[in-house]
């Protein structure tokens, strides 16, 4: 096995020692050599240890080379397929359509049957709303037109943001860097809304057809146009929580170097350390140069992170409205307000007045919310729940919100 692997690189010395005068270098510590001086003993060749690691490392550096754009590639590939609301939607419809294939005819099965009937009713109705509203080309300008206008107001309030915003005296060169960094961000997004135009463009024809297939698909594609067209915000967001989550792990460091305490990554807790009086003066420099950087950083912080929850009420809207396009049983609903049998819940017998041994037998009618409990898709997603305390936790400590 060893042989065969040096073999190819054998071939290519061997080749490069037929041309007169060919020398190779090795290393910056060698000297250059001839090759033929190199190839007069083909067992001292085949011995070499330094052209055999010399050999391996280079196809070693290649299968990294290949492995690293292989990882890239995945990584692509899961941020589209996993966080599409399109895609998550076409996996949501299969796993309906294979339920209801699968499934015997009962009150699921019509259930099933009649939120996809449902659902492409209302996308075709949502589709000659939009051919009614001028097709393609003007939505296509209303769309890039709100968000121009969109950064237009963002702009105007970064440049609110360096002066003196609400009347708070800020740190002004802080306040300068970081307003210029963001209007430098923004001009490059106004000039990626230029060269995506015509990808918006076919977006949103393809829409007009996807809309046939249902109201939820047209749900998942606009929340996907809203996350195009809202990257600027999240790039502002992630860049002013990076910031502020900094300063406020810096603050915390520092204000337990001041007790005699330090943080331990291995065993995550806290434990006692002894610090010198220069770890300690460098701590003071650090502990107050932050804390003065602090309210610059916060007022950035707080304005983009009330842009971002903006975006995640909208997503987190259109989310819920596509569960409930997905999961609502709408046969059942109708077959509760008919106050028909087939929802009936307890059993209870009644005497008949003036009839001896004469029972009436009643059924009683579940309540709404049970009966629509009941009656859910088994093929359905799970309700997205948001632990409020665990955001509130995020906003404060400075950690990234995902979609609600």
């Amino acid at each position: 096995m060893i042989h065969q692997e040096k073999r190819p690189f054998i071939i290519e010395i061997t080749r490069a020692a037929s041309r007169p005068g060919s020398k190779i270098l090795l290393g910056s510590h060698w000297k250059a050599v001839p090759l033929h001086q190199i190839l007069e003993k083909s067992e001292d060749w085949k011995n070499s240890k330094c052209l055999c690691q010399l050999g391996s490392f280079l196809r070693l550096k290649n299968n990294v080379t290949v492995d690293r754009h292989k990882v890239l590639n995945e990584k692509v590939e899961d941020s589209i397929f996993n966080h599409s609301k399109v895609v998550l939607q076409l996996r949501q419809r299969a796993l309906q359509w294979k339920a209801w294939r699968r499934s015997s005819p009962d009150l699921g099965s019509t259930n099933l049957l009649w939120m996809m009937v449902i659902d492409l009713v209302l996308g075709f109705c949502f589709v000659k709303m939009f051919h009614s509203l001028g097709g393609t080309t003007e939505v296509l300008e209303k769309f890039l037109k709100s968000v121009k206008l969109i950064a237009d107001y963002l702009q105007l309030l970064i440049e609110w943001l360096m002066g003196v915003p609400v009347g708070l005296k800020l740190n002004r060169p802080l306040s300068t860097v970081l307003g210029k960094f963001f209007l430098y961000h923004l001009y490059l997004w106004k000039t990626y809304i230029d060269i995506i135009r015509p990808i918006v463009s076919t977006v949103i024809f393809i829409s007009s057809t996807v809309g046939l297939i249902g109201l939820s698909f047209q749900m998942a594609l606009l929340s996907d146009l809203i996350t195009m067209a809202s990257l600027h915000c999240y790039c502002f967001y992630v860049y002013a929580t990076r910031l502020y989550g900094i300063t406020l792990s810096g603050l915390r460091s520092t204000f337990r170097m001041f007790g005699g305490r330090k943080w331990n990554p291995l065993r995550s807790r806290i434990d006692s350390g002894e610090f010198s009086w220069d770890q300690l003066c460098v701590g003071m420099f650090i502990f107050s140069s932050l804390l003065l950087l602090l309210p610059t950083l916060l007022v950035y912080y707080i304005v983009f992170l009330a842009l971002r929850l903006c975006v995640l009420l909208l997503q987190g809207t259109l989310k819920r409205f596509i569960w409930i396009i997905n999961s609502i049983p709408c046969y059942s609903l109708l077959l509760w307000i008919l106050g028909s049998p087939s929802l009936a819940g307890d059993v209870l017998f009644e005497v008949i007045p003036g009839r001896d041994s004469t029972l009436k037998l009643v059924w009683i009618k579940l309540p709404l919310v049970e009966s629509m409990i009941r009656s859910l898709n088994p093929s359905s997603p799970k309700y997205p729940h948001v632990n409020w305390s665990q955001r509130l936790n995020e906003m404060v400590s400075g950690d990234l919100i995902y979609p609600l």
